[in-house]
């Protein structure tokens, strides 16, 4: 639960009006927006700024800059846009599992070294070799 900023400070609308963030302020939430804690939304609400300011912020201070604007023209765009982000969501997840599967295995690889000894290595596979060969004559 994100409590405002000015809620907990019990700010009058003109001091709201009046108040500025420091360099340092600034610099350390558009860290946190770079990092993805927070969205730019999120920290407008939590600060009770204005968007529009914090872009600004990340225009000046960021090292990634602002993210690309994603124009829809019609239903069928934000169809498209959805189908893509469960994509993108998907593939993510894809990519984590085969990240891990080969983080295992060479911790398996690492084991049997240990165990058996520094002359441990994978017997060639004489079919994958008959194919490897045949692959980088093509």
């Amino acid at each position: 639960m994100l409590v405002t900023f000015a809620k907990s400070q019990q700010m009058t609308v003109e001091e709201r009006r009046r108040r500025r963030f420091s360099e340092e302020f600034r610099k350390d939430q558009v860290a946190r927006f770079e990092r993805g804690e927070v969205t730019i939304v999120e920290l407008g609400r939590l600060y009770e700024v204005r968007s529009a300011s914090v872009r600004g912020w990340i225009a000046e201070y960021g090292k990634i800059g602002l993210p690309d604007p994603i124009v829809i023209r019609s239903s069928k765009d934000v169809d498209r846009v959805k189908d893509l982000e469960k994509e993108n969501t998907r593939l993510k997840a894809a990519l984590g599992d085969q990240y891990m599967r080969v983080v295992y295995l060479e911790e398996l690889v690492k084991l049997a070294q240990k165990e058996l000894g520094p002359d441990f290595e994978k017997k060639p596979d004489p079919i994958a070799n008959k194919y490897s060969s045949l692959s980088r004559s093509s």
